[in-house]
C-alpha cells in the first residue's frame, strides 16, 4: 500500500511575488537537473496561486476527428497531462497527485527538492506512456 499524507485542516499555499515566481524557478530548474528523466518528462511549469504544476504531453492516434475531442489537441496529435502539483506553504511543501475525478491528493511532505525527488521515485507519479 502506499503511503499518503493527511493534511490537517486547510492550510493556505504562501502568496509568491514577480520576484519571488523568478527565485522559485531558478530552484526548480536547479533540482529538476538531478533528474535527467524528469526533465525530459516536463513538457512546461507553471506557478501560480503557490502552487507549482508540472504538465507532460502524450502523443494520441486520433481515432475521431480533432474537432470531436472535448479537450483540443495540441499541435492535432498531443493531449496535456498534470504530473504532479506541489504546493508551497510558509515551512515546506506539499507533493500532490491528481486523481481520476480531478480531486487532488497530499502523497508526501517536505522540502521542494525532496518534494521534486519523490516525484522521481514514487510510483504515484510513473509515466502514462
Amino acid at each position: 500500500m502506499r503511503n499518503m499524507i493527511w493534511v490537517k485542516g486547510n492550510p493556505k499555499p504562501v502568496k509568491l511575488s514577480e520576484y519571488d515566481k523568478e527565485k522559485l524557478k531558478a530552484q526548480i530548474n536547479a533540482a529538476i537537473e538531478k533528474y535527467p528523466n524528469l526533465q525530459k518528462r516536463i513538457s512546461r511549469m507553471e506557478i501560480k496561486a503557490g502552487r507549482i504544476y508540472f504538465y507532460e504531453l502524450h502523443e494520441v492516434k486520433p481515432l475521431l476527428p480533432q474537432e470531436q475531442y472535448t479537450i483540443p489537441l495540441i499541435d492535432g496529435k498531443y493531449f496535456e497531462f498534470i504530473i504532479a502539483r506541489i504546493t508551497v506553504y510558509a515551512r515546506n511543501c506539499s507533493l500532490d497527485f491528481q486523481r481520476h475525478n480531478n480531486k487532488w491528493m497530499a502523497i508526501d511532505s517536505g522540502t521542494l527538492e525532496e518534494c521534486i525527488a519523490k516525484i522521481t521515485s514514487s510510483g504515484w507519479f510513473d509515466s502514462m506512456s
